[in-house]
């Protein structure tokens, strides 16, 4: 981090955390305070009200254009609407009534990490996330090898990060001896910088850098999550993550951030109908998704039941990569700890993770836009009296 003080705005409805807030903001050096006709924003702190509909597509449109470098809803309580509505936007952070210090420092840390990573967007990795439709569909043997193939081109250029749950399996795909996990990130996020994130990361024989997982059950916090993903986009051209969704079907984030998602299905009515559920579970929570969704058919016997283009009728999307049934060569390379492209070149699946690796999207290149809105009517809204306030519905949005 840049140790820069983060410019605050205050739009709220209860005048005592406002003066609470204040109080707070003068006594952290890291931050100051706007006044509320400043041209940019910096953080602004909101507090929805009944004029919340009105307010959140303007506020959306500074977040999104730089005019507010971030936004923090501030209430009683949440509501569950806008929450899902700003999360999508993102808005990271809810500060409970009434604010504490300690979680405001927090969210302000967790701003300024984000900035600093923002600083050099221009030459960001993309992330490719594979998941699996349901256990046992060959998705690690897929990632591995992906990643292998990758860094072929590039030695040090690509990380495979390993958070299958409950326990990931990486390490054994690649005879990997590792001293550090994500989990050491995660317990100490606050110092997170491409140093930190390299002393962490193990490295292959091959020079593929990898990010393994805990053995304990728990996934990251999705907040740590986020920074750690982050960070990787600005140390690696590729981040290639082998994952499994979670049970309670929330959005997890390496699917909300992926560039690339790609579901590993087999050609069978079982498999086909999760593949489906696990389409319509991101579609509902990322509607941008869609745009990032691929199928992968893996194990495909030449026998099949289920013909590819069968099962893309039934799934109603186009099925982008065949990987056709090796199973022979794909356990040898498991037993012997090579990714299966390296121990076995000209096997058909090892042709198939050729072509994928080699159709993965170059880098992309992030510019953040000047515009400007007048946003006078959004604070004169702001003027009520205490007891209008009593009334209003409060609302806001966690990370």
């Amino acid at each position: 981090m840049n140790g820069r003080i983060i410019p605050v705005t205050l739009s709220l409805l209860d005048s005592r955390e406002r003066t609470r807030l204040e109080g707070i903001i003068a006594s952290n050096p890291m931050v100051r305070l706007l006044d509320d006709d400043a041209d940019d924003m910096g953080v602004l702190i909101y507090e929805p009200g009944p004029n919340v509909e009105e307010d959140m597509p303007h506020i959306i449109h500074a977040l999104e254009t730089g005019q507010a470098e971030d936004v923090y809803l501030a209430g009683h309580r949440a509501d569950s609407d806008i929450l899902i509505k700003g999360m999508r936007s993102g808005i990271r952070e809810f500060l409970q009534y009434p604010v504490d210090e300690d979680d405001f420092r927090a969210a302000v840390m967790r701003t300024a990490m984000r900035g600093s990573l923002d600083e050099t967007s221009a030459g960001k990795g993309r992330i490719t996330t594979l998941v699996g439709a349901k256990g046992g569909l060959g998705v690690t043997t897929l990632a591995v090898s992906t990643a292998w193939s990758l860094n072929q081109a590039a030695p040090g250029s690509t990380i495979l990060v390993d958070l299958r749950r409950p326990l990931g399996e990486v390490p054994y795909f690649l005879d990997l001896k590792y001293d550090y996990h994500w989990g050491d990130l995660c317990d100490d996020i606050s110092r997170l910088d491409a140093t930190y994130l390299k002393s962490v990361v193990a490295e292959h024989e091959s020079g593929l850098h990898v990010l393994p997982g805990p053995s304990t059950h728990e996934r990251p916090d999705p907040q740590a999550l986020f920074l750690i993903l982050e960070q990787l986009r600005h140390v690696y051209d590729h981040i290639i993550v082998d994952t499994a969704y979670p049970d309670d079907g929330t959005l997890p984030k390496e699917v909300e951030q992926a560039d690339h998602i790609f579901i590993v299905t087999h050609l069978s009515l079982p498999s086909l109908a999760r593949a489906a559920r696990l389409m319509d579970s991101i579609r509902s929570q990322d509607p941008d998704s869609e745009r990032r969704l691929r199928l992968i058919a893996n194990r495909v016997a030449k026998n099949s039941t289920i013909g590819v283009d069968e099962a893309a009728d039934v799934l109603g999307k186009e099925i982008s990569l065949t990987v056709s049934e090796d199973a022979t060569a794909a356990l040898s390379a498991i037993n012997q700890g090579a990714p299966l492209a390296h121990a076995y070149p000209k096997s058909p699946a090892s042709r198939a993770v050729a072509r994928l690796a080699k159709g993965l999207a170059p880098k992309k290149e992030n510019v953040k836009k000047g515009l400007r809105l007048p946003f006078s009517g959004l604070f004169r809204s702001k003027a009520k009296t205490k007891a209008e306030a009593d009334n209003d519905h409060l609302a806001g949005a966690v990370s």
